[in-house]
């Protein structure tokens, strides 16, 4: 749908600029990662170390053997359950590359698998409050189609924005600002595609 790319191409813009960043991994193996970023002009392996990590959570859940390449490093949760351990490894990240940090999530759906709702919106909640406090900013993705509205007005309410993806019946890309804070949205799908390398929206 356009949210792999669009996650990869912002912290592309991230790295290039000089802020560092930590990317949690929850459905996809860092090596994937790495391949797909490349394929999007985005060498991940440049910034690896001293202005990017990883904190994978997919490749204990997939009961694989974990070893970033030479001089790359990658923090460890044991599982999608240890929702505790995923905040500390953010936090320890954040402190190693040093604030402002930018955090991407994806995806949080993952989550909901092997964890309460009311456990995973404490769980944001804490996160959420201590990147934009002490850390920098965060931008996580959810896939469409696997919560209910309840589900989804709450991951809503955490944020200062959201931003919607869709496919329309034509199967062409479409976006659209739900909401962001602060500011007038206009609610009208567009089609868009995404510009390697920039992190552009292009309607």
């Amino acid at each position: 749908m356009g949210k792999f790319e669009y996650i990869v191409t912002r912290l592309g813009r991230v790295l290039r600029a000089g802020g560092p960043a930590v990317f949690v991994t929850l459905d996809v193996h860092p090596e994937e990662i790495r391949a797909r970023a490349k394929s999007l002009e985005v060498d991940l392996g440049m910034y690896e170390g001293p202005s990017f990590m990883f904190v994978d959570c997919y490749t204990p859940a997939a009961e694989m053997h974990s070893e970033a390449p030479t001089g790359r490093k990658s923090l460890v949760v044991s599982s999608f359950g240890n929702l505790e351990g995923i905040g500390m490894a953010v936090g320890k990240a954040a402190l190693e590359l040093g604030p402002p940090v930018h955090v991407f999530l994806y995806t949080i759906s993952t989550l909901f698998l092997h964890n309460s709702t009311p456990a995973i919106a404490k769980f944001l909640q804490i996160v959420t409050a201590r990147v934009k406090t002490n850390i920098g900013f965060i931008l996580y993705a959810v896939n469409d189609g696997v919560h209910d509205d309840l589900t989804m007005n709450l991951l809503r309410s955490l944020t200062d924005g959201v931003i919607e993806m869709r496919f329309n019946d034509q199967m062409q890309r479409e976006v659209r600002a739900h909401h962001m804070r602060g500011y007038r949205t206009d609610p009208t799908w567009t089609a868009f595609s995404i510009d390697p390398g920039s992190a552009r929206v292009v309607a």
